[in-house]
């Protein structure tokens, strides 16, 4: 039995040795054997393929990943790719995902490929959230969330994307708005200024003390914004 952060963490010669004693068909179908693997390793199939996916020392180890059928590491990166950025905390659970953005996978070609997938694991996340709202979904987005601002994983860009789009439900839900203001990456005011937000947003802002009653006032002076936004801030006059 080895564990998902054993194993993606794992030194060159620790994973010989975990894999000194796997069993696997060459014949078998590549998910069969993925599969067979990772009963004998006490994983499924997502955390064994992504441990290794992520793990920066599997590269050069050819005898490791041909035993899961892979031909080739870039084969392994396709697989790892495909099953982190559909799954929704059902094979990869929020402790995998947090070692996965941990601090100790310093490693830049992991961290480009964690980034490049980033937005498309968030979109699919986001759409079964939207479907059925199951709450211990919503803590572990949350928490991904926060992770990946916190791990320095995702820059401004990132962030200005994610507030120009029309996700304010998310940006609520898991507190966005907040750690960019925290973590310094985007002004408080400049968000509170911006029309991107929404007054619920905005008012969360003010609530954290982010935004003093000059600002406010200012704000009003724009007579383009909504009327909801407009009564929203005159209640803080």
């Amino acid at each position: 039995m080895v564990s998902f952060t054993e194993l993606l963490t794992a030194s060159d010669t620790d994973l010989v040795r975990i894999f000194h004693k796997v069993n696997a068909d060459p014949n078998a179908d590549f998910i069969v054997r993925i599969n067979k693997v990772a009963a004998q390793l006490e994983l499924n199939h997502s955390q064994l393929v992504c441990a290794l996916g992520f793990n920066r020392h599997i590269r050069d180890l050819t005898d490791i990943y041909s035993t899961l059928g892979f031909r080739s590491y870039k084969l392994l990166s396709y697989r790892c790719n495909e099953l982190f950025s559909t799954d929704t905390y059902n094979q990869l659970d929020i402790s995998n995902i947090l070692d996965i953005y941990s601090d100790r996978l310093e490693d830049q070609q992991v961290l480009d490929s964690l980034r490049s997938m980033l937005e498309p694991r968030l979109e699919h996340i986001e759409a079964a959230i939207g479907k059925s709202e199951d709450p211990a979904h919503v803590i572990s987005y949350r928490m991904e969330i926060h992770a990946i601002y916190r791990a320095g994983i995702v820059d401004k860009d990132f962030a200005m994307r994610r507030i120009e789009q029309p996700i304010d439900k998310f940006r609520q839900m898991s507190g966005e708005i907040d750690v960019i203001v925290e973590l310094g990456m985007v002004p408080a005011s400049n968000l509170f200024f911006s029309d991107a937000l929404t007054p619920d947003e905005k008012k969360s802002l003010i609530e954290s003390k982010h935004i003093d009653g000059n600002m406010i006032k200012n704000r009003l002076q724009n007579t383009n914004i909504p009327q909801d936004e407009r009564d929203m801030l005159e209640s803080y006059i």
